[in-house]
């Protein structure tokens, strides 16, 4: 598939709850008020550019996005993490917004508070706007934001906070309004709250951090087998947060050995990786930012075995989010920590809003790997990546399914009671979903949707 993947599964998928359709980046008010209402209730996505079925008009140019992007800043409060981006999809150039669910309600656009209910934006009225403070206050008691104990500007990397704020304004386009003045710069990164430096700005840019916040630890192992027991190498670091991801990754590229593989037809061999190092970058920084760092016991554990990775960190998924979402291309985008969130998107370490996740496991299926493993452990969050087999994957296929991959082209969907009645051969809706979840697990399908709106699309791999 080519163009931008996610979004092309998105226009796929059509409007819903947390999907809307804009035909153009005119009126910008109505765009304006549609993300002030995602971000005072569930979250979403705006893809402007496109007809009412998704397919892109040819409306949609690079100039409009940047100009929607500082509108956007300009006109809603408070500031918030969300992106805008200019993306080719399959049929066409479009607009995406990304907007999560935003931790500081309410918030306001040109003076006016707008929620969402089902595909309808309105004005807050009275009521809502009262259950919207309340959640406000409840915000404000964050860990993140609570004072960091001892912290002085002195004790912060000013040179890892002066790169910071030189990728947002050169590569992100958001200007601060002093940034060389560190005070100005972390006040605006809602870093220093009522003269004091916050835990999120410990976490990010504390040179000390692991002696005041020694929960912000990693702790990274290589093991000798597939379990735990002996290990070739055992590392602890502490600091700040950018350093962290610096430091694992470096012990992963250490660690995660290099197939060499002849084709045949080839005279020259090709090397890869058992793992892609952006996922695993990518479940690295989804640990350290959406961890709960108020877990004074709690830290971040890289664990490498024989046949796969494990990224754990402290804390839970959020309320409403199950692992079984986060392959999708559409799912809640929830901050833990957004003030945390926020810096590393400024960094250049986080990319879209609410697409980490999807990303991860779209390349673990190019890959030709096993689907990644969400799974919510007690008291933390453990994300597995399976090994990538030497040379081609197989997987063993029944008579329907084969039947069924030959019926179908890329992108073509199809729902259970339709492969019951097309491929079926009398077999139960249960059996049918294995099939299905048998080849979504071969990478032959990607599953979009929960219950009896599940959808299944057909990938370009060929069995």
């Amino acid at each position: 598939m080519t163009g931008d993947q996610f979004t092309d599964r998105l226009l796929a998928q059509g409007e819903s709850k947390q999907v809307e359709f804009k035909a153009s980046v005119e009126p910008m008010d109505v765009i304006g008020k549609t993300v002030c209402a995602f971000l005072n209730t569930d979250g979403g996505v705006i893809v402007i550019g496109v007809d009412p079925k998704g397919k892109p008009n040819g409306s949609a140019t690079k100039a409009q996005a940047e100009a929607l992007s500082k509108y956007l800043r300009r006109t809603i409060t408070p500031k918030v993490l969300y992106d805008v981006s200019f993306d080719g999809t399959t049929g066409g150039n479009v607009i995406t917004v990304g907007v999560p669910v935003g931790p500081d309600r309410p918030y306001v656009f040109e003076g006016a508070v707008f929620t969402r209910k089902g595909a309808r934006v309105s004005a807050a009225d009275a009521l809502v706007l009262r259950e919207l403070v309340e959640v406000s206050v409840q915000s404000t008691k964050r860990w993140e934001r609570r004072p960091s104990s001892g912290l002085e500007i002195d004790g912060l990397d000013r040179e890892l906070l002066t790169e910071t704020v030189r990728r947002a304004e050169d590569r992100r386009g958001i200007p601060f309004d002093n940034s060389r003045a560190p005070v100005a710069v972390l006040t605006q990164l809602s870093l220093l709250q009522s003269g004091q430096l916050t835990n999120a700005a410990d976490v990010l840019f504390g040179k000390k951090v692991a002696q005041r916040l020694p929960q912000t630890r990693l702790r990274a192992v290589c093991y000798t087998t597939d379990r735990a027991g002996d290990f070739l190498d055992e590392q602890l670091y502490e600091g700040p947060a950018f350093r962290l991801l610096e430091d694992a990754m470096a012990f992963l590229k250490r660690h995660v050995s290099i197939a060499a593989e002849f084709r045949e037809g080839q005279l020259s061999r090709e090397s890869k990786p058992k793992y892609p190092f952006n996922s695993l970058r990518e479940g690295l920084v989804n640990a350290l930012v959406h961890r709960d760092y108020a877990a004074f016991s709690g830290s971040v554990s890289v664990s490498v075995y024989t046949d796969r990775v494990e990224i754990w960190n402290t804390g839970k998924l959020p309320r409403g989010i199950s692992p079984r979402d986060l392959p999708q291309a559409s799912h809640s985008s929830i901050l833990v920590n957004p003030d945390i969130a926020h810096a590393f998107y400024l960094h250049e370490l986080m990319e879209r809003v609410g697409r980490g996740t999807y990303k991860i496991a779209q390349e673990c299926r190019d890959f030709g790997m096993r689907l990644p493993e969400w799974k919510n452990m007690g008291a933390g969050v453990r994300l597995t990546l399976f090994a990538a087999k030497a040379g081609r994957p197989t997987i063993d296929l029944n008579s329907r399914q084969h039947e069924f991959l030959a019926s179908l082209q890329p992108s073509d969907e199809i729902r259970v009671p339709e492969y019951v009645e097309r491929f079926g051969q009398g077999i139960t809706d249960r059996q049918a979903r294995r099939d299905l979840s048998h080849l979504e697990n071969g990478g032959f399908l990607v599953r979009h949707g929960a219950g009896s709106k599940t959808t299944y699309v057909r990938t370009e791999k060929i069995p």
